[in-house]
């Protein structure tokens, strides 16, 4: 399974790598949103949408959906948008560490996990294209944000393997560790570091700090999210796309937290309108 897992990323990160720095735009927001689909197909099971046609139907009507998000890209109320959504993700966070919230196996169409789950997959996309699009260095900081996940998630491995005794969410993600958490907290700290050097935003080092931080802390909830909705429907992945990876939103989980959380900050910080 490891060694499965490792030849899938070894073979998609070039490939990301080369889309997110050399595709256009509007060219990068089609694959996005051919992506962003992908997990809307995998939403609809999550939620308990297990009708072939009425699936098909879901995706068609996001995909019409991202259609006319893309052409209201630049509107101001969109900014807005990615701020409300970015709190969202920190208030997601902060309910499913309270304990309050415990999955239980159900059966049947749930439509608020739907609607927020479609709500989360427009932001995520939203949110990654306003950044491509950014007039200087739009493409790098996307990659950034992609690949900050990617180092927290390395940190939170191998701090976990080694140093992992406290649950983080036992009733949520057995495996999680708030040893895990800090090894990811350290990983976006390092990845700061990196973004400090490049000098690719106008903010202070500490300010650059904090929001690496601060957005690894938060794509945690976009994780245990996940988790829960793979609970309630007593699934394993969402899905089997990607060899030893699960489905898309196995892999983007985390991702459409932590991208409306820095956007919505460097929007809030004048720096991205």
């Amino acid at each position: 399974m490891l060694k499965t897992r490792i030849l899938t990323a070894l073979i998609l990160a070039p490939l990301v790598i080369w889309g997110v720095l050399a595709l256009s735009n509007p060219w990068l927001a089609l694959v996005l949103g051919v992506i962003i689909l992908g997990g809307v197909w995998e939403l609809g099971n999550l939620s308990g949408m297990v009708s072939i046609p009425a699936r098909l139907g879901l995706v068609i009507v996001a995909g019409m959906g991202l259609w006319a998000l893309f052409g209201a890209r630049e509107a101001a109320w969109t900014g807005l948008f990615l701020q409300i959504l970015g709190a969202a993700w920190l208030l997601n966070l902060l309910l499913l560490l309270s304990g309050r919230f415990s999955p239980k196996v159900r059966s049947g169409l749930n439509l608020p996990w739907l609607v927020m789950g479609l709500v989360a997959l427009a932001g995520a996309w939203l949110a990654l294209v306003k950044l491509h699009g950014r007039v200087e260095h739009g493409p790098e900081l996307m990659l950034f944000v992609m690949v900050l996940v990617w180092v927290a998630d390395s940190g939170a491995y191998f701090a976990g393997r080694a140093f992992g005794k406290r649950k983080l969410a036992p009733h949520i993600s057995p495996g999680k560790t708030v040893e895990g958490v800090l090894g990811a907290l350290a990983g976006g700290a390092v990845a700061a570091g990196v973004l400090i050097w490049m000098k690719w935003l106008p903010l202070s080092p500490a300010v650059l700090l904090l929001l690496c931080v601060s957005t690894v802390l938060v794509s945690v909830g976009g994780d245990l999210w996940e988790s829960y909705l793979k609970r309630e429907r007593g699934i394993k992945d969402s899905g089997n796309i990607l060899p030893g990876h699960g489905g898309v939103l196995d892999r983007i989980d985390a991702q459409l937290a932590s991208a409306p959380f820095f956007v919505g900050w460097l929007i809030t910080l004048g720096v991205l309108s």
